[in-house]
């Protein structure tokens, strides 16, 4: 019997989606895999891989909301608005409270259109925006609708500011993080980024990379769970 079901993985920082993808292939002997919502290269966390026929619910699975904690840098804005790209611009750090922060981060929460970054996976032409913009033949992206349905924030320093936020599909943290650093009087970049949650699901819940890496495939197979269990499983209340 072909498996069929998904995997929660916990990916590490420095390994890309499609990097997690191709290791599940090689594991399963399976090439009909995928998963629901790309993690940037930088970015930790639950990345939901669908393996054999649950790869057709790919496009409702992606729809579910996600949550992220994140941490911002201030001072320094970045080509690709994280830590993994080039400094383009700094500027002076005010001085702020944590009242400031809380305040500038309340003002976000609800419906917030995005123009999505010039290093994403939007397709433009059939190819990645990113693929366009590392051949400097930069692409014009349409603004999306988003909604940020809780912001917190969890710790903030002179140069950082710590948050958690639960959003729509689509959000990109990198374009929120920006956005907050100019609503504190100077720019930023995103620090790090951890995925907890998509839809229902938890990181807890999740595989390691490592415990993929070194499991057999009847092992890895008897961790896939019912496609259905994903789809229908209710909100608590």
């Amino acid at each position: 019997m072909i498996p069929s079901g998904i995997l929660l993985v916990n990916k590490p920082s420095g390994v890309t989606s499609h990097d997690v993808v191709q290791l599940v292939r090689r594991k399963l002997s399976l090439q009909r895999i995928g998963h629901a919502g790309t993690l940037d290269p930088m970015a930790e966390g639950l990345l939901v891989v669908l393996v054999g026929s649950a790869t057709s619910h790919q496009q409702q699975l992606q729809a579910h909301e996600k949550t992220y904690d994140a941490v911002m840098r201030l001072g320094t804005q970045t080509d690709t608005g994280d830590a993994t790209g080039t400094a383009v611009r700094a500027a002076a750090i005010p001085s702020i409270d944590r009242a400031q922060v809380q305040d500038v981060l309340a003002a976000f929460q609800g419906p917030w259109w995005q123009t999505p970054p010039a290093y994403s996976a939007v397709k433009v032409r059939g190819r990645p925006a990113y693929w366009w913009t590392r051949r400097h033949q930069p692409v014009t992206l349409s603004k999306r609708l988003a909604h940020l349905f809780e912001i917190t924030l969890l710790d903030c320093t002179t140069e950082t500011v710590a948050f958690r936020v639960r959003c729509s599909a689509g959000t990109y943290v990198r374009v929120l993080a920006e956005a907050i650093a100019e609503h504190l009087g100077t720019v930023g970049h995103l620090a790090h980024l951890r995925r907890l949650r998509v839809g229902q699901w938890a990181v807890e819940e999740a595989q390691p990379l490592s415990w993929i890496t070194q499991a057999r495939p009847e092992v890895v197979t008897s961790h896939l769970r019912p496609i259905a269990s994903f789809v229908a499983r209710p909100r608590p209340c």
